[in-house]
């Protein structure tokens, strides 16, 4: 038997037998982008000829890429593999959310640009206030923009086109990173900044209102939080990071206490929440030249264990100088979009991510949907969770292999396709019915560091029968 073989006989022992989602990254020094399963595995990499700021994955799917410190961006297009190189007006681009029409607002420079999903200009808005940086949209429409001055402040652009900058008091934080929350449907958003500390001071996290009023000013102790972050998870609880020492702060957005410090060592370069909830957290562990490769941390907001590094090496070539945010639809699901359906499956935006399902993978849906979760880590017990309506039957296989990128097996009678390899079926399976927790233990032994396999299956709710979408596991 192989060990591959192996560990699947092992772990069903454990268990009853009864399109696919993924992020992207821009590295700085390597000048790539790369492609992130859910489960941590990078399937993808991009030359971009250039340094690279950040990525940010638009609503139709493409990838608006910020270049460091040029006066040009770029947006790159998974399914025809093309690169679109776009100028702007205002300067150097620093940072781009999207608008729940699917346009995208360029900040960086001298102020905002607005741009079609095709990348044509649509307007700008020159600010008065210096270094506007990061941007984020709220949930009535408004962009919020972060100028790293001192002191520091915020501008707002509602959906009028007016433009109010909202100062923050003097000897405060100097605002890099805005993020607007989720307070609940029919709930204006609040905005949370963090940003360069003061001068001999510990970092903080700033919350406003919708207004632009200050609420609250957070100490975050014994750490320099330089922009990293903030994001909010399920709970609603506000997550920084420190670039300086690796901590990771868990804060209650009603009362600014930290309820857990954990550590993501050696540093925390940028800081985003998947689909499913969970934290990711970028390291640069080399910034350039030789040395391993840098990673982005998927990280259990439950507990703050390590669930998996996901490695950012592609058939050799190592990413390095990554010091941006895995880019994911989190925030925009939740806040910008919520009655929107990205993936056409017929399931609202937010709908899908409170229920636990993908609003980017069509095979993820109300019907079914697959997800790994927990620690991969060699010796651990990971899980695999179907998320079904109470009488939908499903059953799912495992397999060493998935077909081609675009070369889905399609059945008649099935909704969507069959990606695994049925010539690397591992042979087992495990069925049920409903939402189910399905305990996977992974034997220690070292021969299983590095593996991979992957799981689909089918469902059906005696009306439709599906594919399941596709996920996988990735030992370390």
């Amino acid at each position: 038997m192989s060990r591959h073989r192996c560990l699947i006989a092992l772990t069903a022992l454990t268990t009853p037998l009864l399109a696919q989602e993924t992020y992207w990254i821009a590295n700085r020094a390597s000048m790539d982008l790369m492609e992130v399963t859910a489960w941590g595995s990078v399937v993808t990499r991009v030359p971009m000829g250039t340094s690279l700021r950040s990525a940010h994955r638009a609503p139709d799917g493409k990838i608006w890429v910020v270049r460091f410190i040029q006066t040009t961006f770029d947006i790159y297009d998974p399914v025809a593999n093309t690169i679109t190189n776009v100028s702007s007006t205002l300067g150097s681009p620093f940072d781009i959310a999207f608008d729940n029409q699917g346009t995208a607002w360029v900040s960086g420079g001298t102020g905002v640009q607005q741009f079609a999903p095709d990348g044509t200009f649509i307007q700008s808005f020159p600010l008065a206030n210096a270094a506007p940086l990061g941007i984020t949209i709220d949930t009535n429409g408004a962009k919020w923009i972060a100028h790293r001055t001192n002191p520091g402040s915020v501008t707002k652009i509602d959906m009028s086109g007016t433009v109010t900058n909202f100062p923050i008091a003097p000897g405060t934080t100097q605002p890099v990173r805005p993020t607007a929350d989720f307070r609940g449907f029919g709930f204006p958003s609040h905005i949370w900044l963090t940003g360069d500390p003061p001068a001999g001071g510990v970092g903080e996290l700033v919350e406003l209102d919708d207004q632009g009023t200050v609420l609250n000013v957070y100490q975050m102790p014994n750490s320099s939080l330089g922009g990293i972050g903030p994001v909010f998870d399920r709970n609603g609880d506000i997550w920084v990071g420190s670039f300086g020492n690796g901590s990771l702060f868990q804060v209650d957005e009603t009362s600014g206490t930290v309820l857990n410090t954990y550590l993501v060592p050696p540093t925390i370069n940028g800081l985003n929440v998947d689909h499913y909830g969970r934290l990711w957290c970028s390291a640069r562990i080399t910034f350039s030249g030789v040395g391993p490769p840098c990673e982005v941390r998927r990280v259990d907001p439950a507990t703050g264990n390590l669930e998996v590094p996901a490695i950012l090496d592609v058939g050799g070539a190592a990413a390095t100088g990554t010091q941006s945010a895995l880019a994911t639809m989190w925030q925009y699901s939740l806040v910008v979009a919520p009655f929107s359906d990205m993936d056409g499956d017929g399931v609202q935006n937010a709908i899908e991510i409170l229920g636990g399902t993908s609003p980017t993978d069509a095979c993820s849906a109300n019907i079914v949907g697959v997800n790994t979760t927990g620690v991969t880590l060699n010796g651990s017990t990971a899980s695999i969770d179907v998320i079904a309506n109470p009488t939908t039957f499903w059953l799912l296989a495992f397999a060493d292999g998935r077909v081609p990128a675009g070369s889905g097996i399609t059945i008649p009678g099935f909704a969507c396709e069959l990606l695994l390899n049925p010539a690397t079926s591992l042979g087992a399976t495990a069925s049920g019915l409903g939402t189910t927790s399905l305990p996977l233990t992974i034997p220690t032994l070292p021969i299983y560091i590095g593996y991979e396999f992957f799981i689909q299956g089918f469902a059906n709710d005696s009306v439709n029968t599906t594919f399941t979408n596709l996920t996988g596991i990735r030992i370390w």
